[in-house]
């Protein structure tokens, strides 16, 4: 379950900075000092107070000490950050990490304006206060600011798939929690980045204790989040009953919590795991509760896979029309969730990037003072030597150059990787449908058909259940190397996803299309599918679509081509079937495992 970023973020900083400050009792009860120590400690057990508090604090804003303004001003900016009114929070917020004299607000401030950012998918500027926080990182010894910090860091690096990192903190809230806390929360953070991560393999009995810590603290929503975990672990490792078992036990409780991201998170996998038990009325009733408590507006996992679901439980029924509008909302919800990911990431390449071309800049103009320097000292030093210094100094700032263009090239890397798919490197499938539309796009204005073929590999699960995911691979890697010789420099080729694939011919006729479409079939069948394994054949199913029947959108050209894509696999798989619209609502596109 990818990107809950923003619901657990909330948490963290609800947890974390609710038992930062404690009043000190001896204090009096009416000083600035003393009203600020005690709104910090119960914004969360008591709002109300907290914010006539707040409300009573600036109204005296103007005889406050410097310190005190900058706490009151961090207070109202958490403040708006709780009620929802963010751009505010982002104003005084940005005011206190940029501005206070004191380190440890200042590092309070950025780690809960990373938390807003996050929230409002500025991930660049977030990325952006990351940097400033673990520049901070080093000088904070206020243990409870620093474990906020590390909370914070944790999530937004394992959200850009960062994991490495992500766990080193996660593992270190776990080793040193400041008074008051327990390994609970860092537990929870290291087996969320471990599992986006897939590198739980086994489930560690650590995360079971850490659980029944938090359950005993009081921190249910992290405990709930665990269990969310391992139930989205259980039901990968093909334990569906056990997964159930574990949500509906806690569910009930995480309702009164009035929780609704993590609940949403509980109802997908729920409606996943009957799916897979084949008990389609539960599945159906908590797909639905997971569409309907989803954020408006936001295109999160729960979300897309509770239209997944919902798109299985009425195809399986025969329900075509409902099958096909839940699927058109899957498609819808797939892209956007996948468009954020993306984002995520590159918006860490990007600020990483940046930050290195800063300190290469810095390093250039430290250079350049240093030439400065030099040729003033010339009238008091032999030429000769000053000529060397300045020969070795140009040396370096064209090694800085150099260093200046790699970076950019890298940055241009990283811009071309997210276009291609990882394991093929053909086109991934949000670049393969902006490539496709594109093409389209051109072929309407000229009047030039163009046609889709779809095409997967035949009984490719037995591949990877018998030889297992290595051997898959290359036989994934083998046909795509296949069918690269066989078409030409304009077609747009690409990965949509495990073993199915798409190619776009534009300027070609339904006739072409098919011919090119049996070329292709008999290239695959005609070589072996891996290089260490000749006598391992592979085949494929191949659908057409031609938009002399479908028109140039893509959508229809892709939904008509995999009807009939699923028509080859009825025939007996091996073979090419032109499509026909009539097969529309039958088409099973993207969702079902054909084999």
């Amino acid at each position: 379950m990818r990107h809950v970023l923003p619901m657990l973020a909330a948490v963290l900083l609800a947890v974390c900075t609710a038992s930062h400050a404690l009043p000190d009792e001896s204090a009096d009860p009416s000083s600035a000092d003393a009203i600020l120590d005690r709104a910090d400690a119960i914004k969360i057990a008591d709002f109300q107070t907290f914010g006539r508090l707040v409300d009573d604090l600036a109204k005296r804003d103007a005889k406050l000490a410097s310190l005190q303004h900058w706490r009151l001003r961090f207070l109202q900016g958490w403040r708006y950050t709780w009620i929802g009114d963010y751009e505010n929070g982002r104003k005084a917020l940005e005011e206190v990490a940029d501005n206070a004299t004191d380190s440890v607000l200042r590092f309070r401030a950025t780690a809960t304006l990373i938390n807003l950012l996050g929230v409002g998918h500025r991930y660049q500027e977030a990325f952006v206060r990351l940097g400033q926080l673990q520049d901070l990182m080093p000088s904070i010894r206020d243990r409870k600011a620093r474990f906020q910090g590390l909370g914070e860091a944790s999530q937004l690096l394992s959200s850009a798939g960062q994991f490495e990192q992500a766990e080193a903190y996660a593992r270190e809230m776990m080793d040193n929690p400041p008074p008051g806390q327990t390994n609970c929360i860092g537990a929870q953070h290291l087996l969320r980045a471990q599992r986006e991560a897939n590198r739980l393999k086994t489930l560690d009995p650590m995360y079971i204790r850490a659980i029944e810590v938090c359950d005993a603290t009081g921190n249910d929503v992290f405990a709930d989040t665990m269990r969310a975990d391992i139930a989205a672990f259980q039901l990968g490792q093909g334990k569906a009953a056990e997964a159930v078992k574990l949500l509906t036990e806690s569910r009930d409780g995480l309702r009164t919590l009035n929780y609704p991201a993590l609940l949403t998170e509980y109802d997908a996998t729920l409606a996943q795991a009957y799916l897979k038990l084949g008990d389609l009325a539960n599945a159906r009733r908590f797909g639905l509760s997971a569409v309907a408590g989803s954020i408006k507006g936001e295109f999160t996992d729960p979300r897309r896979m509770g239209y997944w679901v919902l798109y299985e439980v009425e195809r399986r029924l025969g329900n075509a029309q409902a099958a096909l509008n839940y699927h058109e909302e899957y498609m819808q919800a797939d892209k956007a969730y996948l468009n954020d990911v993306s984002a995520r990431s590159l918006a860490f390449q990007i600020v990483d990037q940046q930050l290195l071309a800063r300190k290469a800049e810095v390093d250039a103009l430290n250079k350049q003072n240093e030439i400065l320097r030099l040729t003033g000292a010339l009238d008091r030093k032999e030429v000769e030597t000053g000529r060397l210094y300045i020969v070795v100094l140009l040396a370096s700032l064209g090694a800085i150059g150099w260093l200046l263009l790699w970076l950019r090239r890298s940055q241009l890397r990283f811009m071309k990787l997210a276009r291609r798919d990882g394991l093929t490197g053909i086109c991934n499938r949000e670049h393969f449908v902006d490539q496709a539309q594109r093409v389209l796009a051109y072929g309407a204005r000229s009047d030039r058909g163009a046609c889709l073929i779809l095409f997967d590999l035949d009984h490719f699960k037995a591949v990877n259940d018998t030889y297992g995911h290595a051997v898959g691979d290359e036989v994934l890697k083998r046909a795509v190397d296949v069918c690269r010789r066989a078409l030409h420099a304009c077609d747009v080729f690409g990965r949509l996803g495990g073993e199915e694939f798409a190619v776009l011919l534009p300027d070609c006729s339904p006739a072409q299309a098919r011919a090119r479409a049996e070329q292709l079939r008999l290239s695959i069948a005609a070589t072996s599918a891996t290089q260490a394994r000749p006598n391992l054949m592979a085949t494929a199913s191949f659908g057409i679509a031609s938009t002399t029947q479908c028109g140039f959108e893509l959508h229809r050209l892709l939904v008509v081509a995999d009807a009939a894509l699923y028509r080859a696999k009825r025939a007996g798989r091996n073979c090419v079937f032109m499509g026909d619209t009539g097969d529309i609502p039958d088409s099973p596109y993207l969702t079902e495992a054909r084999g």
